[in-house]
């Protein structure tokens, strides 16, 4: 009871004080009007106390049986006080009001007919009184009971709302600094034996000039050996480093700060605006338009020989968008080079866009869009559950319905069924139960993926089995979860897997990655041609990559999401010990794997 009472807030406090107030009404009546009670000093008090206290016992041990246990002894009591001291049945209307509170869309019917109507009613009957103001006084304390329940309702979403903030935002931390951590990981490879060898040769080339330059071109020489140790230190900074102090600031702050940067460096004026009230970004998306706004100020300058840029920050309910504009000498014909190419690559990563208007003589216009949030169809995430119990499944479709994001297009009881229901509404994501009558959740998602290879499916089950979490990731599906897992959690997990990430329950996912790697082992002990255990499908992709497409081009080619053959990389290249793409072709190549 006392751990109960310790996480109670302050509505809980309020309505323990109305209970308490409704006792202590009793009490004093009994001790200061005996006369007006028919019944022996005490007797009273004892039953108002058991009421008191039952309810709040019965609420600690068997929650579900609280309310009832509640209306009952309260209108038994309410009916007891008629026959011994009619003068008190006013108090019922405190009691009432606690009903009010306790009731929800479920239960307001019986408890509000039960207090409002019957038990008043029966009270008219026992004091030989017309009832209908007894009911007026009860509904209206019921009607109360059931304003504060919204206000109540209302602090609780509130409260979830900020919760689930706040674990989103770690969340998004965290997948944002290993992203970032693992993309400075493979481009410091690559930028150390190619544009850190150039530059180094470059530095010590230079340096070795010094002494057949005149006089009067040694301070060049030291401005060029300057700015090539600039630009190396740079990369390094950048690669390996764990993360960029300025994009620990705002966006706004952190483009500002670039651009009177490039003002001190270069002397050019640069109008820096920010258009719209400032929300808060990834820092995957600061990232990206601040690198989109550097190369941009760079090409005004070096390509366009613009004196003055304007730069615009558009904060849209939909959309970021930049625009950089110059008075620099424009184009006649735009080409997408190495510096174009690059912005509109990291901009695609982000589902953005690039565009870019320029006429000889009149200057050059950049703009780049990112959308804030990517959103289905209508702005809803479609979803369909699988699952033979029906009580599991309705709670999850009430859970789901109720928010904003998400529309449950059905439910299904069986493998059967879940086909037939995907052909019909074509839903985005499937939540499957594993265990299920006739057709399992394993044989049904094989054929769901053979049928429709972009459909997400995620594996729902009761208990952890890292054997089948690792056979349903294996043949690809988004997601393994637990029926145990927190609302908040799950639909996170949704949102995550619709943008094209893969959800594992945490609980397990150490045991899926060793039962990985103990059914390599067993391959390669069982199936020596055949060590890394690779499924048909992952053979068929790496070939591809060995081929030299990319993801993009593969999931056009097999008729898979991005998002799908990126797991299944990640699956391919953990079985074969590697890191990237390069490493799984050489390792495929030597070993004469394809």
């Amino acid at each position: 009871m006392l751990s109960m009472i310790k996480k109670w807030f302050w509505y809980n406090w309020v309505i323990f004080a109305l209970r308490t107030i409704w006792l202590g009404i009793i009490v004093i009546a009994d001790v200061m009007y005996p006369a007006m009670i028919a019944v022996p000093f005490g007797v009273i008090i004892l039953i108002a106390f058991l009421v008191y206290a039952i309810p709040l016992i019965v609420q600690y041990r068997k929650e579900n049986w609280y309310l009832a246990v509640e209306v009952l002894m309260t209108g038994f009591f309410y009916l007891f006080v008629a026959y011994v001291a009619p003068a008190l049945t006013w108090s019922f209307v405190l009691l009432v009001i606690i009903i009010g509170v306790a009731s929800s869309r479920r239960t307001y019917m019986w408890t509000g007919i039960s207090s409002g109507i019957i038990f008043p009613a029966l009270n008219g009957l026992i004091t030989n009184r017309l009832p209908y103001e007894f009911m007026f006084s009860c509904s209206f304390g019921f009607a109360i009971g059931m304003a504060f329940s919204i206000l109540i309702e209302s602090h609780k979403q509130g409260r979830i709302i900020q919760e689930q903030k706040q674990l989103l935002e770690q969340h998004i931390k965290q997948i944002e600094e290993l992203t970032l951590i693992e993309e400075r990981n493979r481009l410091s490879y690559e930028l150390h034996d190619t544009i850190g060898h150039s530059l180094t040769s470059l530095i010590v080339g230079v340096e070795s000039l010094r002494s057949s330059v005149p006089d009067s071109q040694i301070e060049r020489v030291d401005k060029l050996v300057s700015i090539a140790q600039d630009s190396l230190d740079d990369i390094r900074k950048h690669f390996h480093q764990p993360s960029d102090a300025r994009l620990n600031q705002s966006l706004s702050e952190a483009l500002l700060e670039l651009t009177e940067e490039f003002i001190k460096s270069t002397g050019v004026t640069v109008n820096f605006r920010v258009i719209g009230s400032e929300t808060l970004v990834m820092q995957k998306m600061s990232f990206c338009l601040y690198r989109c706004l550097q190369e941009s100020l760079t090409n005004a300058v070096r390509h366009g020989q613009a004196s003055e840029i304007s730069v615009d920050l558009y904060f849209e309910s939909q959309q970021l968008r930049l625009q950089i504009e110059d008075n620099g000498n424009g184009l006649e014909s735009i080409e997408f080079g190495l510096e174009l190419k690059g912005i509109k690559e990291r901009l695609e990563q982000l589902q953005g866009s690039l565009a870019v208007h320029s006429q000889s003589g009149q200057g050059t216009v950049v703009i780049c869009n990112v959308p804030i949030k990517v959103e289905a169809g209508q702005g809803s995430i479609r979803l369909l559950i699988v699952d033979d119990q029906v009580m599991i499944a309705d709670s999850l479709q009430q859970i789901l319905s109720q928010q904003d994001n998400f529309i449950v297009g059905g439910t299904a009881s069986d493998g059967q069924e879940a086909l037939e229901q995907c052909e019909r509404h074509q839903p985005d994501i499937v939540l499957m139960d594993v265990h299920m009558q006739g057709m399992n959740g394993l044989k049904t998602f094989l054929q769901m993926k053979e049928r429709w290879p972009n459909m997400k499916i995620v594996i729902m089950t009761t208990f952890e089995d890292s054997v089948q979490a690792a056979t349903a990731l294996e043949h690809g599906a988004e997601g393994y979860m637990l029926k145990s897992t927190r609302p908040k959690e799950m639909m996170e997990a949704m949102k995550l897997i619709y943008s094209g990430g893969t959800w594992l329950d945490q609980s397990i996912a150490t045991r899926v990655f060793e039962e990985m790697k103990r059914q390599r082992e067993q391959l390669e002990k069982y199936s020596p041609n055949d060590p890394y255990g690779l499924t048909k499908r992952e053979r068929e992709i790496l070939q591809l990559l060995s081929d030299g497409l990319r993801y993009k081009s593969i999931a056009t080619k097999l008729y898979l999401s991005e998002g799908t053959v990126r797991n299944y990389c990640s699956t391919l290249y953990s079985k074969l010990g590697v890191s990237n793409r390069e490493e799984a072709i050489e390792l495929a190549r030597n070993e004469s794997i394809l």
